[in-house]
């Protein structure tokens, strides 16, 4: 890149379902923080992709669609910055993380965000993965426990599926 231009960065966004985006704000607020990281480094966001998906998939369709983006615009640039509000939104699950970060990186893109600092050096590493983990574990745990109060209020009398047709 240039000295005289400025550095070009994308947003990607994710919520966990169709629901999380008809009720909630997951996707606006992720989108708004990620603005204003890139105001502060003077990146110029030129795209914005977002999925409502479970994390634990790899396969989404804002995902694929930033990829085709990146690999586009490849050859016009070094390397085009990717922004996520935090580790949870690219991934729930650390073999997701891995493969989409290796993804990111055959596409000529460089993963930042807000709420922590990528590196190359083995202690960045360690904390990205160590985080990735964390995430994992809870997607998991909130499984798990959504899973027990559907069996509670199943003892309580109350019926927790759709009723039948």
């Amino acid at each position: 890149m240039r000295a005289s231009q400025t550095q070009q960065a994308v947003i990607y966004a994710r919520v966990s379902g169709a629901k999380q985006v008809r009720e909630g704000d997951g996707l606006a607020s992720q989108e708004s923080r990620c603005r204003e990281y890139a105001k502060f480094k003077g990146y110029e966001v030129i795209n914005i992709f977002t999925d409502d998906v479970s994390g634990k998939a790899t396969a989404r369709v804002g995902m694929q669609s930033m990829l085709g983006f990146l690999h586009m615009n490849a050859s016009t640039s070094d390397e085009m910055v990717v922004i996520i509000d935090d580790i949870s939104r690219l991934a729930r699950g650390l073999t997701a993380h891995l493969e989409l970060r290796q993804s990111l990186a055959k596409a000529g893109g460089k993963l930042e965000s807000p709420s922590i600092e990528f590196g190359e050096d083995s202690d960045s590493i360690l904390v990205e993965n160590l985080l990735a983990s964390v995430a994992q574990h809870q997607r998991e745990k909130n499984g798990e426990q959504t899973s027990n109060r559907m069996k509670g209020r199943m003892m309580n009398g109350y019926n927790v599926f759709s009723a039948p047709v």
